[in-house]
């Protein structure tokens, strides 16, 4: 590469004193002030510029080198409230996601409901499952013990939503199957599960516990699962 010439290094040295131009940019300005006086004397007057007082400025300055100070001044101001730009929005977009996005919340105790568990003719155990606040709740995730103890965690982001059309725990009927291969794809194929809980902030809420004696599932549970 050719010299680089003084406009360019003088153009880079606001970014290069603020620390915000690349590794290669920083490269460059360095070795052509180790060569080159004059851009020397320009990163002293930018440093001059941020240390000393406007007015000392204004009179150890002539008209001209003032004028170039301004305009140095500006390019810093432009990159640094761009850089503040960038970085604030960053900071609004990861607090959105982290309010509305980020499912971490676990659902309170109180409003979980679990009826009408039973057994369909094939032997799978099947509930009812509701959240009584009416918020949305698209998530719940998985956790287990080499115990035989399975929990399920219904999480919601740290603002929650309201909609008539939610998806999960809207009054509906849950099957308890894809619990069981999960835990024999981490435990062995000879792993049971031995109880199965919901987990909320407060308690872990039973739904099944094996040697429960369960009812046969209704005619119309059952039709609901064979359409399914």
């Amino acid at each position: 590469m050719g010299k680089i010439s003084c406009e360019i290094i003088k153009d880079l040295l606001p970014l290069y004193y603020d620390e915000v131009c690349s590794v290669e940019s920083v490269r460059l300005v360095e070795e052509h002030l180790a060569e080159c006086q004059s851009c020397r004397l320009e990163l002293d007057k930018i440093k001059a510029n941020i240390s000393l007082p406007q007015e000392v400025v204004a009179k150890n300055y002539s008209e001209g080198d003032a004028i170039k100070g301004v305009a140095a001044l500006w390019k810093r101001s432009k990159v640094k409230a761009f850089v503040i730009g960038l970085l604030g929005a960053a900071l609004l977009f990861g607090g959105y996601v982290g309010l509305f996005q980020w499912e971490i919340m676990k659902v309170s105790a109180g409003v979980v409901e679990i009826s009408n568990l039973s057994k369909l003719s094939n032997g799978i155990i099947v509930y009812q499952a509701k959240l009584t606040d009416g918020y949305n709740l698209n998530t719940i995730k998985y956790d287990m013990d080499e115990y035989g103890n399975f929990y399920l965690t219904p999480v919601r982001p740290i603002v929650k939503t309201k909609n008539k059309f939610y998806k999960e725990l809207n009054n509906t009927y849950q099957r308890f199957d894809h619990e069981r291969l999960v835990y024999k794809e981490k435990y062995g194929d000879d792993a049971e599960i031995e109880a199965l809980y919901f987990r909320t902030s407060g308690e872990d809420i039973l739904i099944w516990k094996k040697g429960m004696d369960l009812p046969a599932a209704s005619d119309e549970v059952e039709a609901k699962f064979r359409s399914e």
